[in-house]
């Protein structure tokens, strides 16, 4: 990343304090902190990072902008709270990059620009002299994507809407395609227990979509988080857990602890388990059936032991066949536990309370085939007629739940195989819901999701219609 010599630089506010000061030192530091760490198999559309000193955060750090190794565009989109400047609004440096020990990272002048023009920030040196939020996240950006430019923004009193009109903006430019990085940490100073529990339902909140809920004392770059969630970008998107910490682990304090965490947020159409999570994923909706059908008990899931990936609060279906026949299939619309958990009761449940078919049988494990699907959140659609609905929809891509008074009914996305047509589809929907296939009213209710197959052959996942929970 590279500035022309007679342009202006932010210099180092933290350097030789929250990372080394020595270039040398600093590159090997983020260097072996970079190599262990995987990429997402899709492109992120953002990731969060924690921003705390090297030695208690940067390997988590890592973990999370590495998510986005190869998938780094032209721009990057650094969103930081402010911690040393009280000031209103979103402000961005006059400078046109960071110095740091050993480079520069170049600002983006056509998105700053651009976002001066339109109001929705504003030029602010004295937000960023002395802000780290953005500057400890530098030295991973500049070794993934040397040539990438930022747009450094600093968050002082402004609402979650206001960030979401600033992500919106530069998401919406063509062929910009950037990544965004919200720039924060977790609970700051208490006690250990306290700060575990604590963090651990701001993961929930997060993970769940619960953007509202979130404030600087679940995490200080709150609006970060809570405006990439409610913003056109994040609507509808996944997200995965890449690790949690504290503190704790490096000082030694369980008086005075502070969290972090890492998590990638995709488009609900991308995969976002590898090969190795998704066998374990399947391996365990086996091992829970078979506990189940020959012990009597479904076996107690200690989350813990888990991938971080699969500790993520998401939505799942499991569906079982037989001869290539649909033997059971029930799984959860939201997120409301971890994926391990969701799995393994859905497995149960697929297994032995589909009404459809009598409880699964000890000797037919064997010869059943498991495969699931992992939901993205439900996002309405709005539509004026079910001609207007069906011209909305994706064959092969979108899921439906559709819901009049009491009814409801949830097709997969794989269910549009067997009903390839968006009239067929919409129709067999209501059927499902048990409404005629003729029925339309005002108080007619469709939301959308997609869902990544998970299937033991690498395949494209169930084919069949999911039941409905």
């Amino acid at each position: 990343m590279t500035v022309a010599a007679q342009q202006t630089l932010r210099p180092p506010a933290v350097a030789g304090t929250f990372y080394p000061a020595d270039a040398a030192a600093l590159d090997r530091f983020v260097g072996d902190a970079l190599a262990p760490c995987p990429a997402l198999p899709s492109r992120p559309l953002a990731v969060i990072a924690p921003h705390a000193g090297l030695r208690y955060s940067g390997r988590l750090a890592a973990r999370a902008l590495a998510a986005a190794r190869g998938w780094i565009g032209p721009r990057v989109v650094v969103l930081s709270p402010a911690h040393r400047h009280a000031f209103d609004g979103i402000a961005l440096p006059s400078q046109d990059g960071f110095a740091l020990p050993g480079g520069v990272v170049a600002v983006d002048r056509a998105a700053r620009a651009d976002l001066l023009g339109v109001g929705l920030a504003r030029t602010l040196d004295a937000a960023h002299d002395r802000e780290h939020g953005i500057e400890v996240l530098l030295p991973f950006l500049r070794q993934l994507a040397p040539q990438a430019q930022i747009v450094p923004l600093v968050i002082g009193r402004a609402s979650p809407a206001e960030v979401a009109a600033v992500i919106d903006r530069l998401a919406g430019q063509p062929g910009a395609e950037p990544l965004f990085v919200l720039s924060s940490d977790l609970s700051h100073f208490l006690p250990l227990g306290e700060a575990q529990a604590m963090d651990a339902g701001t993961a929930r909140m997060i993970e769940t979509g619960q953007a509202s809920a979130l404030t600087p004392s679940h995490a200080c770059g709150s609006k970060a988080v809570a405006g990439f969630l409610i913003s056109e970008a994040g609507l509808g998107a996944r997200l995965l857990r890449l690790g949690m910490a504290n503190s704790h682990a490096v000082s030694g304090d369980a008086a005075r602890t502070v969290g972090y965490g890492a998590w990638a947020i995709a488009p609900g159409t991308a995969a976002l388990l590898d090969e190795s999570a998704r066998g374990v994923l399947l391996a365990v909706a086996r091992q829970a059936l078979e506990a189940r059908l020959r012990r009597g008990r479904t076996p107690k899931v200690r989350r813990d032991s888990f991938p971080p990936e699969l500790q993520t609060h998401m939505a799942s279906f499991v569906t079982l066949k037989r001869q290539g026949r649909l033997r059971g299939c029930i799984g959860s619309i939201g997120a409301h536990r971890s994926l391990i958990a969701d799995v393994v009761e859905n497995a149960v449940r697929a297994g032995l309370a589909d009404r459809r078919f009598p409880p699964l049988a000890a000797d037919e494990l064997a010869s059943t085939e498991i495969s699931l699907a992992l939901l993205s959140p439900a996002r309405p659609m709005h539509f004026a007629s079910q001609a207007d609905l069906e011209r909305q929809l994706v064959p092969g891509r979108d899921g439906l739940v559709l819901t009049e008074g009491d009814r409801r009914g949830v097709f997969l996305p794989m269910v549009w195989d067997a009903l390839p047509g968006p009239g067929a589809f919409l129709n067999g929907l209501k059927v499902k819901a048990g409404l005629p296939e003729t029925h339309w009213s005002k108080h007619l209710r469709v939301a959308r999701f997609h869902a990544e197959a998970v299937t033991a052959a690498g395949g494209d996942g169930p084919r069949e219609a999911a039941a409905t929970p």
